[in-house]
């Protein structure tokens, strides 16, 4: 061991907490020294090992477990830092060395230094799939939903894991607002049932979904009106839909006023004809014990049937 290095550990072992630091974060600092100061009894210390460029990554992966969660932390945005210069190739030996501390830290029980690992690696596509997945299923959502929106490693695969089996509500909601979801992953959000997260996907206009799915979400829509803008504004809607959707919508704002007891049982029936007639639907059938000439639209102050909708200078109307 050359008198250098001597001096500087009989400087380490005997000097203040504040020289310790200064002499943890010097680039020169040899790497015994480094390795030495990682162990020392002040976190501070171990954090301005993390933080010199030529620590070892050997000494960094010890710090992993250090017991000290501001150490880790630190660990976390060095590696945060480290994130972008990976690469996909397996002769990476920046990857090999630091995907061990990668991944042991996606698992720390703290989870702001989850979080941070997961918001540095949300958008890279050469983050290992071993430690995106991990992020995607983690219990606390503001660290899986960054990955599970995001991040181009995720698999159609993977988000149909998620929503079989999801952590927490939060993460099919996270699932529901990812850009491009395809037919499948909204089927199966579908299937959930959960009321926000199919709310999100139909907020999400560029998720992909099957005519019999949209079907299938306009029959709930009767008991979750909240869909009806975000339905209302999904991208191109075939005419059928459209003409369901219309139905749909009128039929639920119309339910109060079909509901009351202190309105002629005609009025409501023409009501009910006239929503059919504009929107080309089956007419409703005659409620038991009602005549068709019980039904007068001219008396009641509706429009006669046959009465279409027609254009002239001052736009639209009946």
């Amino acid at each position: 061991m050359s008198g250098t290095v001597e001096n500087l550990l009989r400087l380490a072992r005997e000097s203040d907490a504040g020289t310790r630091a200064m002499l943890a974060r010097n680039a020169t600092t040899p790497h015994e020294v480094l390795a030495f100061l990682s162990k020392d009894e002040e976190p501070r210390v171990r954090a301005s090992v993390i933080a010199n460029s030529r620590a070892p990554f050997s000494v960094l992966q010890t710090l992993t477990e250090d017991e000290n969660a501001a150490v880790r932390e630190a660990l976390a945005r060095r590696v945060a830092d480290i994130l972008p210069s990976l690469t996909t190739s397996s002769h990476d030996r920046l990857a090999q060395v630091v995907v061990p501390i990668l991944l042991r830290l996606t698992e720390d029980v703290v989870g702001q230094i989850r979080f941070i690992i997961a918001d540095a690696a949300k958008h890279l596509s050469t983050v290992p799939h071993d430690a995106v997945l991990r992020l995607a299923m983690d219990t606390e959502i503001r660290v899986a939903e960054p990955v599970i929106r995001l991040s181009p490693v995720l698999t159609e695969e993977d988000l149909l894991a998620l929503v079989a089996t999801p952590p927490t509500t939060a993460t099919l909601q996270a699932v529901a607002r990812r850009n491009g979801i395809g037919e499948a992953v909204t089927d199966a959000l579908i299937a959930q049932g959960d009321r926000l997260a199919i709310g999100l996907m139909l907020e999400n206009a560029s998720a992909k979904i099957r005519a019999a799915s949209m079907e299938d979400v306009l029959n709930r829509a009767r008991f979750n009106p909240e869909w009806f803008p975000s339905l209302m504004a999904r991208p191109a809607l075939t005419p059928d839909t459209a003409i369901r959707l219309a139905a749909v919508v009128a039929d639920s704002l119309l339910r109060p006023l079909m509901q009351r007891q202190d309105v002629d049982p005609a009025l409501l029936f023409r009501i009910r004809q006239c929503v059919a007639d504009r929107l080309g639907l089956p007419q409703p059938n005659l409620p038991s014990g009602m005549s068709s000439r019980q039904i007068d639209p001219v008396s009641k102050g509706f429009p006669a049937k046959s009465m279409v909708w027609r254009t002239d200078n001052s736009g639209p109307r009946f």
